[in-house]
This record gives C-alpha cells, structure tokens and sequence, in this order.
C-alpha cells in the first residue's frame, strides 16, 4: 500500500470577532477540509489547531449545518449586576452637559442628589464602554502666574501647596470668609471683575457681583449684600489689594470691619496659598463656565454666574466636603441628608430595579426659620417635608395636563 503523501499546510487567516472566537468563515473552511481529506486528525495538523476543538465542529456541523458552527457570545443572557439602563442614560446624558465632570464627582453627585450608589470605578467603566470623556484625566490645573517670577519658581509648588492647604477649614460656618477679585472679558467687548466672598468652612459663596472696575465701593458693596443675607463673620481673609489695604491709611473696607468687630486678615505678598479656596473656587469657575461660554454682554454674564453659584452652593458636590455640597456643610444638614440617602437608595442593578423600582430624586434639603426642609420627587409627584413631616404633594404631571 503506497504512502499518502504529506500535503503542504494550508495558509488561512484565523480571523476572529470581538469576543476572540474563531469567525464563522474559519470554522467551514476547517470543517469543510477535514470532511474532504477524511482524517480530523491532519486537518488538525494543517492549521495548527487542537482536535477536541475540530472534532466538536465537525459534529455540530453535521447535526446543525452552518447555523450550529456560529460562534455564540460568551457574554451570559443573565447579568443580576449589571448596572440599570436607566441610570446608564442618566450618565450619558450627564456627561453630555458637563464633559469636565469625572468619575468621582459624578459619584458624589448621583449618591448626594438622587440617592444612587454607584462607585467612581464602575461609572469610569461605564465611560469607557461607551467613549464618554474622563474629566478626572483630562483637567490638569493651569498653573498661577506671580508678578515678578520671571521664571516662574514659584509655579513649581504652588499647585501641590495649595492642596495641602486647602485641607484646612475653620470648623464653623461664618469663622472665616475669603474675599477675592478675578478678571475676564466679555467677548469683543471689556473687561469685568468678579468679586466674590466664600465661607472657609463650608465653600459656600456667601456674596459676588460683577463690575466694570474693581473699585473699594464695589469691594464694599458685595460685603455688605454677604452681611445681610448671612450675618458678620468672625475674620475675613483677602490678599493685600488696595481695595482691601492700603499701606498708607485704612480704607473704607477695613473702617467697616473695625465698626462690626469683625478681624482682617491679609495674605503676604505672591503667596495665593494662602486664599487658596477662593482661587480654587474661580479656577473651577473659569473651567465650568466661563471658558465653555461666550458672553454678549455684562448683563447675561450676571445671569449666568448666578445660575452656577446656586448649583455650586446647593447642588455641586465637593470632594473636600466628603461628596456634600456647600449647603449642606453651611447649614449643618450633612446628617439628614446621610438618612435621606440611606432611606431612600435607589436600586442600581437590574435585578434590583425590578424588584423595587426607580426610587425618588432630591433636589433640595436645607433649613429655614430652624425647621428642616427637604424636596423630593417620584414620577411626576413633587413632595414637600418639613421636620420630615408632608406638607404638600404636587403633581406636575397632571398640572401640565390641565
């Protein structure tokens, strides 16, 4: 019996999908050769595969055709943890508004405002499965500028300082206030500054408004408007502008704080560490909105730096607060709103979703007159708690029906 001659091996691309099985088309013309030369065993050999693996093509070939030999996802039918569509499209289309905003932040934001735990890496997953930027990888702080560094020596620690020193805070609300002056222009037309006054306890912006000139009356005026909505502070911080200090008399702004008792303290010269909240507050400023909008004019300016300062203060969550807002910190509420999130979790997974549903959304807790205050809503009903009590249920849904 003569010998069967050695064929050469066949070259074919072992193409695979997305999940790393071998593609339909792979699989047939294996199978396809091991029925012609009638030997499993060499068509093993020529395309250097195991023969567990053809042997089970084959059978699933002759018992199903081409429609068995598809490879099948690996991915299982049922996925109990994976994380709710819902809650998928409400970060999509978060990140579609604020592209800046990271994983953490966003963390925070979801667990603070609509009571849905979800840690930063499983929302960093989500991002990148569906391309979403990563404002934790994107933002790099822009580095100070100090009039008189040349060389910009001071550039070099001032970011990793001012860090450190924003770790510490006077422990009470109205301790301490930082006041501060930054600049920008409104597009094709001029410059204003924007005077602003921040609570070192809780980063609550107690007082701004913008001006065409950084004037001692306008530096005047925003304390003043801070004095009747929250009270005096016990100190207040600011750099040694002459709006502030003038080393040759005292200004108005310092008559004033002598008049309430109230203790002025100044930075020293090219340290903004030493302000470091409040620079950090304008940093975040420029980068969420003024560096994203194109101001017409000084009046929509205003309009617009008033919406952000309410989200900042009532709805923006800060990493240094522990995912709380100002507000929060500023009215001492950071407990009620822990028992709120704890009362009322949302249920992240699918699983979880069916079985208990969506859950409610908090806009808002806070204080008035000493009684607690919380807003929430359910599928259109808008409840309103006072001392965790009802006070009043709205429907919006039928009242925009009507």
């Amino acid at each position: 019996m003569s010998e069967i001659p050695v064929e050469k091996p066949i070259i074919i691309s072992k193409s695979r999908n997305n999940t790393g099985a071998y593609s339909l088309e792979f699989r047939q013309k294996v199978v396809n050769r091991a029925i012609e030369l009638g030997n499993v065993s060499r068509a093993c050999r020529e395309f250097n595969l195991s023969t567990s693996m053809v042997h089970l093509w084959v059978k699933s070939y002759n018992k199903g055709g081409l429609e068995a030999l598809t490879p099948k996802s690996r991915r299982p039918h049922h996925q109990p943890k994976r994380t709710s569509n819902w809650i998928i499209d409400k970060i999509k289309l978060f990140k579609k508004d604020k592209p800046e905003v990271g994983a953490s932040q966003l963390s925070d934001h979801l667990k603070r405002n609509e009571s849905i735990d979800l840690s930063a890496s499983t929302i960093r997953k989500i991002m990148r499965k569906y391309n979403l930027p990563d404002g934790d990888a994107g933002y790099a702080e822009s580095s100070f500028y100090v009039k008189g560094d040349k060389n910009k020596q001071l550039e070099q620690s001032v970011e990793k300082e001012l860090s450190e020193w924003e770790r510490f805070s006077r422990p009470h609300p109205n301790d301490l206030w930082q006041m501060d002056i930054m600049s920008f222009y409104i597009r094709d037309a001029h410059k204003v500054y924007l005077i602003t006054a921040l609570d070192d306890c809780s980063r609550m912006i107690v007082s701004w408004g913008l001006f065409k000139e950084q004037t001692a009356d306008n530096v005047l005026e925003v304390l003043k408007s801070g004095l009747i909505r929250h009270g005096a502070p016990k100190e207040i911080l600011t750099d040694q502008g002459a709006q502030f200090k003038h080393w040759g008399g005292v200004t108005q702004f310092e008559k004033l704080l002598k008049k309430l008792e109230v203790s002025h303290i100044t930075a020293r010269s090219h340290h903004p560490q030493t302000c470091g909240k409040i620079e950090a507050y304008h940093k975040t400023l420029h980068r969420e909105l003024i560096d994203k909008e194109f101001f017409i004019s000084q009046e929509q300016a205003c309009e617009k730096i008033g919406r952000y300062v309410e989200h900042y203060n009532y709805a923006r969550t800060h990493s240094s607060l522990e995912g709380f807002t100002p507000s929060d910190r500023y009215y001492n509420i950071i407990e009620a709103v822990k028992k709120y999130i704890d009362d009322f979790k949302v249920p992240t997974t699918d699983a979880e979703t069916l079985n208990i549903g969506k859950g409610s959304k908090l806009y808002l807790i806070g204080k008035v007159l000493g009684s607690d205050i919380r807003v929430q809503e359910l599928g259109g009903q808008v409840s309103i708690y006072v001392n965790n009590n009802l006070f009043k249920e709205i429907n919006l849904v039928h009242s925009s029906q009507v």
